[in-house]
């Protein structure tokens, strides 16, 4: 058995599932590249030849190269080789055909022969690409037969996951791997079909049965990750009917939403949000922060630095994107002789957070090499893989909503929803899809933000919501079915609205708190929930004791606590 997906992080994740249901005598796991340079390096190996060398990224090269071709900038190139090379197109079919649609004549032009120039910068030095692994592999199964009879024979029952994302490279050596067999099962879900910009091709799906014409499709349509009410919202942004009755939508919390001034107060509105309502015995990564782009992540990170709140950057790039991270590796790259006590220092200065990683990271290879130095350093956190430099503790996890695809947590921010940003170009399908498959990362929690104003290029923009915004509140307040049950929760929530209107005081009482919580716990470099835990907030904004001891009967706090801390509660909720 062979069970193939698209990254290594998914492949990870299928074995230990797999695992978990006792299913250990599977066959291989693996994503399409490991699998296909594992056969070409056997292969050359039974010819008596070297390895390849694989190019672990292009784009240094193509930085090289772009010299001769003024006009185009480095993402444009990249991302247009990428593309071509998924459709599997020659340079002059690309420059002749697609490319000029894409980008222009006189840039797919400028594309074709930086291609060419690439191909040969490979060749010369026997090198392969990510992209150049997949063909020769495919070449490789189609005109050596002794080769193919032995993969063949290797592995003889398929699986794919993820099948939406499969590009045209892709599925030709998959077909390539099967043959004439027809012993393959796939999963893949059309709504979630997000990275056609990147060459993945969800028609190889929708005409499935073409390929395989008797194949049979089995419908998967019970959601056993989130909330009916987180549900019934994913299923708004398609414009699609929710199978989600109303009486389902009593269980659990349904999604909320809060506009802000600025992307700066949005950012911080988000922290104010996740200190509220995580609770002591939780960790931090239950939560997750999910956004459009990379740097609407790094502002989010920064102010989660400045605010204390520990956070895992999660999206392509990593860490390495984050400005106090460039700043302390350039810090660290620039020495020399003390390099060794510099990495200490930092190990010793920072607790948490992306900092802490890499100064775990130069400590590590201080201790690896006799001689450790700012250049060397360098150079071998460069060999290190994405996943090496990924913060390993406990932080709410920042990723873009393409990274995102594959995971799940029980809480879910999903910021930015604004016009311009989501969808962040035309109202075409794939962004609808992209938003669909942010909401429905959420387990039981789902809360929706966005700002008013955003800084683009220096100047200061006027914001309206993404017109999928409405879609989401409106699935939230679908009139529900009368009932005895129904009507009585509706009664409870409709009092307890009334409450709080009469009772206005006790929600200022519970802002203060919050304010001084957040105020004090960053300047005292303490938890949170180490001065009031959050559940007890609404207690004692309700009760409003007026002394240290009618506030542990409201708390039960232990006496050191309220000894240290009692009195600025008491203090905070007193009225003016």
């Amino acid at each position: 058995v062979l069970a193939l997906t698209f990254t290594r992080r998914a492949a990870h994740e299928l074995r230990s599932r797999l695992i978990k249901m006792g299913i250990r005598d599977l066959g291989a796991v693996g994503t399409f590249h490991s699998t296909a340079l594992a056969q070409i390096r056997q292969h050359r190996t039974d010819q008596g030849r070297r390895a390849p060398t694989v190019l672990s990224g292009r784009r240094p090269v193509l930085a090289q190269l772009l010299g001769d071709f003024p006009k185009l900038q480095l993402k444009t190139a990249a991302i247009e080789i990428d593309w071509l090379n998924s459709q599997n197109l020659t340079a002059d079919e690309y420059r002749n055909g697609p490319g000029r649609f894409r980008i222009g004549e006189s840039q797919a032009n400028e594309v074709a022969h930086l291609q060419r120039a690439f191909a040969s910068y490979k060749s010369k030095r026997g090198l392969l690409d990510f992209d150049d692994i997949l063909v020769e592999c495919t070449t490789l199964l189609k005109s050596d037969k002794a080769f193919r009879d032995a993969q063949h024979w290797v592995f003889r029952h398929f699986f794919v996951d993820e099948f939406q994302d499969l590009n045209r490279v892709q599925f030709d050596l998959l077909t390539s791997w099967i043959g004439d067999r027809t012993d393959l099962c796939i999963v893949g879900d059309p709504d979630q079909a997000i990275y056609g910009w990147n060459g993945a091709d969800s028609s190889i799906l929708s005409d499935f049965c073409n390929h395989f014409p008797s194949a049979k499709t089995v419908s998967l349509v019970d959601n056993h990750r989130s909330q009916p009410q987180i549900i019934r919202a994913a299923n708004a942004v398609l414009e699609r009917s929710s199978p989600i009755t109303d009486e389902q939508t009593t269980l659990g919390e349904p999604p909320t939403t809060n506009s802000f001034a600025s992307e700066e107060e949005e950012a911080v509105g988000i922290a104010r949000y996740l200190r509220d309502i995580r609770l002591p015995e939780t960790r931090w990564s239950s939560h997750a922060v999910l956004a459009r782009t990379n740097e609407q992540l790094e502002l989010i990170a920064e102010v989660f630095g400045r605010l204390q709140l520990p956070y895992r950057f999660r999206s392509q790039g990593g860490i390495f994107r984050l400005p106090e991270v460039k700043d302390l590796v350039d810090q660290l790259c620039a020495s020399d002789s003390d390099f060794s006590a510099l990495a200490t220092d930092l190990f010793d200065e920072f607790d948490h957070g992306p900092q802490k990683r890499i100064s775990e990271l130069a400590l590590q290879y201080a201790k690896e090499n006799f001689r450790a130095s700012g250049t060397g350093f360098r150079n071998w956190i460069r060999t290190l893989r994405p996943g090496d430099l990924e913060y390993q503790g406990d932080g709410v996890d920042l990723a873009t909503f393409h990274s995102a695809k594959g995971l799940e947590w029980p809480s879910v921010v999903v910021a930015g929803l604004e016009q311009g940003l989501v969808p962040i170009r035309s109202n075409d399908s794939e962004e609808r899809r992209l938003l669909y498959v942010a909401v429905s990362r959420a387990q039981h929690k789902l809360h929706l933000t966005w700002a008013r104003t955003r800084q683009k290029g220096g100047m200061v923009e006027n914001r309206e919501p993404s017109p999928w915004l409405g879609l989401i509140e409106a699935s939230s307040h679908h009139p529900i079915a009368s009932s005895r049950e129904s009507s009585t929760q509706y009664l409870a929530k409709a009092r307890n609205y009334l409450d709080a209107d009469v009772h206005g005081d006790v929600e200022i009482r519970a802002q203060r708190l919050r304010e001084w919580i957040d105020q004090t716990a960053r300047a005292r470099r303490v938890e949170p929930s180490a001065l009031l835990p959050n559940h007890l907030i609404s207690a004692v904004a309700e009760k409003f004791p007026v002394s240290v001891s009618e506030l542990a009967e409201v708390t039960g706090l232990g006496e050191a606590r309220l000894r240290r801390v009692g009195p600025e509660i008491l203090k905070v909720i007193a009225t003016d």
